[in-house]
């Protein structure tokens, strides 16, 4: 008998289907030639939490470091044990596995450690699934690998799995312990990836908190040719008059500006350029859930729901990509897709297009996300329908002509060596752009100032300045990290480094995160109270800005999203097989044992750990208690003021009432008990 393994009942049923029901029954489908078809739900088994290694059911901070020797499995619950019973039951009769977990480093740990954990040692082969439409499920039944290919993809997840626990669990307990010892009460915590995207939100917000506005001038000139044609221009400032790459002293400007008019200038440089430029790339994920974001205000994970909801609606292929490239066997399938999109009536669409992004040698384990020709069912979200609409355009742009565009500058010299320079862009034929919104993600890098389409000029040719005038600009603060612009931060975290052989390395290969899980981890930081959205714009609270600050002062690695993506660039090498997982979790054990013992430093954290702002004397170190009567309130470690409590942040100050002053008669023997009590109380 063969079993095949899928990650969810629903994909479970598409391939059940395919293959040809005969029988459904609990927790799984009997279908012809023998073949059984059963699933998990999601990860069935979870590692063990800290408290299964340690004796009393709580982890103190003695018992840290926790370093599993043998690592513990539980199931997740009721069900999950009932559906491992299943699964369990159908393996004692099988003669081969199928594992049919979804096509990525997850799915492939997802369906393996049900495997193992049932100590299955027969032969296995590998399903990869792309699109959940018959056609793709047909193909890929048909092109079944042996399991033991994707060992890779298994190690690279346990890795992450247990990179994760190590330092997540250690950090987290010991530093919530310390602060609890010292009469801070709640949970703090602390993750691997969650820490350092934390800690690029916090500093957006402090970049913007210090910004000051600078105003800064230029000079704009108005030239004439011999036929009358006006040219705006503008002035290239001398190196030697910026600062900071702006010229914040008008003084020049004003007197240049003053004496230029009536000067005649001479064309130093002409040049014109045609340019074609193709359409956009189709989507991967991280690039869905920026475009979702800025056009419709998603979030990464309704965006990633979206998807995954349209995925399982057999209308797009498979959404936790990050490759934005196609196999070139399919793009025979582009005029049967088309037709269904009703895209062949859009002018200069031609299925026989092909497209840069058909590229089978850029397509890792999942190619771009694109419509798979079927339509989007009418019960599907409102969420997925926007979100096609995306991959729909991405889609129907590939088979569009590029645009056509000229460019032209021009450097005009005036007579005391002053030059000024005029651009333009000029659409020639608009190509793919013409599609409705195909250039809200385009073309950031272009230049943006134009003059109109330029006139021909000759080099040589003298121009009449008619008049120059002196502009007045403010720099602007960066902007508050929005779901989509912090997704492009994790995804683009090479930028901040220096070193030019780190940097193109973790272009090309890491981020912070990986594009299924940077939604999930935004959310975490928002449900533990870290970060809050207000609108579209994400802002750390003062209970995040403490944690970083913190971490800052005793183990800066944890919050610093490079040593995450260098993490995360080693996970990569370990997927491919190029690096072992057993020495990357050595690593992540001597920095989980590191990390421990310096939050577990009573005496460091109680003086680096910053909490509330203080109303009273502005410090920072505001920390929320508990009264013996189980009141809350806040107590300052510089100024020793004590607030009540204001829904979690210090309120107005609490000032204990002095006894009054008690008559003579109250202090005689004659007082009741009762009396007596409330006195003393």
């Amino acid at each position: 008998m063969r079993v095949l393994v899928a990650e969810k009942p629903k994909v479970g049923r598409e391939l059940a289907a395919i293959l040809g029901v005969v029988n459904s029954a609990e927790g799984y489908i009997e279908c012809r030639n023998d073949t059984c078809v059963t699933w998990c739900r999601g990860h069935l088994l979870g590692q063990a939490p800290p408290e299964a290694y340690v004796s009393g059911g709580r982890v103190e901070a003695r018992n840290l470091p926790i370093i599993p020797e043998r690592w513990k499995i539980e199931v997740r619950d009721g069900d999950a044990r009932k559906q491992l019973g299943v699964i369990k039951r159908l393996l004692e009769q099988a003669d081969e596995v199928i594992h049919a977990g979804d096509a990525d480093r997850e799915g492939q740990l997802l369906v393996d450690e049900v495997l193992y954990a049932l100590r299955w040692r027969g032969p296995t082969r590998r399903l990869w699934l792309s699109s959940l439409d018959g056609k793709s499920i047909r193909k890929a039944l048909a092109a079944l690998r042996p399991n033991a290919e994707y060992r890779h993809l298994f190690d690279a997840a346990l890795g992450r799995q247990r990179a994760d626990w190590l330092i997540g669990f250690n950090a987290s307990i010991a530093y919530s312990r310390n602060l609890q010892a010292r009469g801070v009460g709640g949970a703090w915590s602390i993750g691997r990836v969650q820490t350092p995207t934390l800690a690029l939100i916090v500093d957006r917000e402090r970049e913007i908190a210090r910004f000051t506005s600078r105003q800064h001038f230029t000079v704009g000139a108005a030239l004439k040719t011999v036929r009358q044609e006006a040219i705006r221009s503008r002035w290239q400032i001398p190196e030697d008059l910026l600062i900071d790459g702006l010229l914040l002293d008008r003084a020049p400007a004003d007197a240049l500006a003053a004496r230029i008019p009536g000067e005649r200038a001479v064309v130093e440089k002409f040049t014109r350029k045609e340019h074609e430029r193709e359409a956009l790339l189709p989507y991967n994920l991280s690039k869905l859930k920026q475009v979702a974001n800025r056009r419709f205000g998603l979030s990464g994970q309704a965006t990633l729901n979206a998807a995954q909801e349209l995925y399982e609606a057999k209308a797009t292929t498979y959404p936790r990509t990050d490759c934005p490239y196609l196999p070139e066997e399919q793009h025979g399938d582009a005029g049967e897709i088309l037709n269904v999109l009703g895209a062949l009536s859009i002018a200069g669409v031609d299925p026989r297009r092909k497209h840069p992004a058909w590229n089978t040698g850029k397509v890792e384990a999942h190619h771009a996300i694109i419509p798979t020709g079927r339509p989007v069912p009418e019960g599907c979200s409102s969420g997925a329908h926007q979100v096609f609409s995306l991959i729909r355009d991405a889609y129907v742009r590939l088979f569009m002509p590029p645009e056509r565009y000229e460019t032209r500058e021009a450097i005009f010299a005036f007579p005391e060596g002053e030059r000024f320079r005029a651009y333009s862009r000029f659409t020639l034929k608009p190509g793919w752009t013409e599609l409705s919104g195909a250039d809200d993600e385009a073309g950031e890098d272009e230049e943006k100032e134009t003059a109109g389409r330029l006139p021909d000029l000759e080099v040589g040719e003298h121009l009449e300045c008619a008049a120059a005038e002196v502009a007045a600009k403010d720099t602007k603060p960066p902007r508050y990290y929005t779901d989509g612009s912090l997704e492009g931060a994790m995804v683009g975290i090479h930028k901040l480094i220096a070193d030019p052989k780190m940097k193109a390395r973790l272009r090309e290969t890491s981020g912070l995160g990986t594009d299924a899980t940077r939604a999930a981890i935004l959310e975490t930081l928002i449900a533990r109270g870290y970060v809050s959205r207000d609108k579209k714009q994400l802002r750390p609270t003062e209970r995040g800005c403490a944690l970083i600050d913190t971490l800052r002062k005793v183990l800066p690695e944890l919050p610093d999203p490079v040593e995450t993506a260098l993490q995360e660039d080693a996970l990569a090498d370990i997927a491919a097989g190029k690096a072992a997982v057993l020495e990357f979790l050595k690593k992540s054990a001597a920095h989980a044992n590191e990390v421990a013992r310096v939050l577990t430093d009573g005496a460091l954290i109680e003086r680096e750990a910053i909490m509330h702002r203080c109303p009273g004397c502005e410090g920072t170190r505001c920390a929320a208690r508990t009264s013996k009567n189980g009141w809350a309130y806040h107590r300052c470690a510089d100024c020793g003021q004590m607030f009540i409590d204001n829904g979690g942040r210090p309120g107005r100050r609490w000032e204990p009432k002095a006894p009054a002053a008690r008559p003579a008669a109250s202090r005689s023997r004659s007082r009741s008990p009762r009396r007596r009590r409330r006195a003393v109380g």
